[in-house]
């Protein structure tokens, strides 16, 4: 009998998936070096965060609020008649900006001091109110970082609702 040496097609298949495992965790782990990027991508997510949450109030037909600190920030909600922390969704979970990345809000062009985080046993101050209607109202914010000359700017507008724009320093 003459047995064939090699590999299977199955073989070299599992090998190649591990292959492109292993390479997709390498690039993740690496991330994105450029502060613009990184700073793209926080603005998107809570463009796209608060777009699900003003459809998660109409759908719910509750009130939820959008809590800014200067590195961080939480969805809130009415509960016992009063702000709370929102901690049964974890898509609205609290989150924390990279060190180097801070925010900066401000409400019918007027700027408002963020606290620096929350506070245990305060009752949360919510800046952005989401209702039930779909109506918010028309606020600014602002996301920069250290190492960067780009501000990313979140506004809501009348018209055109939730707009992403980005200035340069120079």
């Amino acid at each position: 009998m003459n047995k064939v040496k090699g590999f299977t097609l199955i073989e070299l298949l599992i090998v190649l998936v591990l292959i492109g495992l292993i390479i997709g965790m390498a690039m993740l782990s690496m991330g994105t070096a450029d502060p613009r990027d990184q700073q793209k991508i926080e603005a998107d997510r809570l463009v796209k965060l608060l777009e699900l949450a003003t459809q998660e109030a109409m759908t719910r037909g509750d009130v939820l609020g959008l809590e800014l600190f200067n590195h961080s920030y939480r969805f809130t909600v009415i509960k016992k008649q009063k702000w709370q922390p929102e901690t049964t969704d974890m898509v609205f979970r609290a989150r924390e900006l990279m060190p180097q990345m801070s925010l900066a809000f401000s409400m019918h062009q007027e700027a408002v001091v963020l606290k620096n985080q929350s506070i245990e046993g305060v009752d949360p101050t919510p800046q952005i109110i989401l209702t039930p209607d779909g109506d918010m109202e028309l606020f600014q914010i602002s996301i920069t970082m250290q190492n960067s000359d780009s501000t990313f700017l979140l506004n809501n507008t009348p018209h055109d609702g939730l707009l992403i724009s980005s200035q340069d320093k120079s």
